[in-house]
């Protein structure tokens, strides 16, 4: 996962919600220590729940890159993007950390978010990003080791089909914490 190993840490904007939530498990699995970026105290505690060391509320922290920074001791060793508007900034989570690198996850509308790179950055400080579209065969297989393991709780919110509409609101404005499943069996 990014080269990144046990005790490393990464930074997770978006961990609170979504593909966030099992990307946390995961990395927590694996022993990197995260720090959440996110909002709201639903979305905090089901982040610390899940094993995130810490949690960064964007909205109530002055400066949100500043506090990944101190609490990662000058930057994260990686960066999770789930949530796309943070693309702008998340070469800051880094820091001046050696070797750190941005994986970009969630995939936002064209030309709407974007990364500012500076060659001379990337260069000096050895840092990177990367892209994935999808996981391969052997990420797949490890994943499902953790999960035969019990190292990833997968308890949705599930609603009903007469809840739909109010479901996709929800997700449209980011009011859902975790996983939301819509089972058109269910009244």
């Amino acid at each position: 996962m990014l080269g990144l190993k046990a005790g490393d840490w990464a930074g997770f904007p978006g961990g609170g919600a979504g593909t966030g939530v099992h990307g946390v498990q995961l990395a927590c699995a694996m022993g990197i220590r995260l720090v959440v970026l996110d909002t709201g105290e639903d979305r905090q505690t089901l982040a610390l729940s899940l094993g995130a060391e810490e949690f960064v509320d964007f909205l109530k922290e002055r400066d949100p890159v500043k506090g990944i920074l101190e609490i990662t001791d000058g930057g994260a060793h990686g960066v999770f993007v789930s949530a796309v508007q943070s693309y702008p900034v998340s070469l800051d989570y880094l820091g001046s950390r050696r070797g750190g690198v941005v994986m970009c996850v969630g995939l936002p509308p064209k030309g709407s978010y974007h990364i500012d790179a500076a060659p001379a950055r990337l260069w000096l400080r050895n840092q990177s990003i990367k892209g994935m579209l999808s996981s391969g065969r052997v990420d797949l297989a490890e994943t499902l080791k953790f999960a035969r393991r019990g190292k990833l709780q997968l308890e949705p919110t599930v609603v009903g089909r007469s809840k739909f509409n109010e479901a996709v609101q929800k997700l449209k404005n980011g009011r859902v914490v975790g996983r939301m499943v819509v089972d058109f069996n269910l009244p």
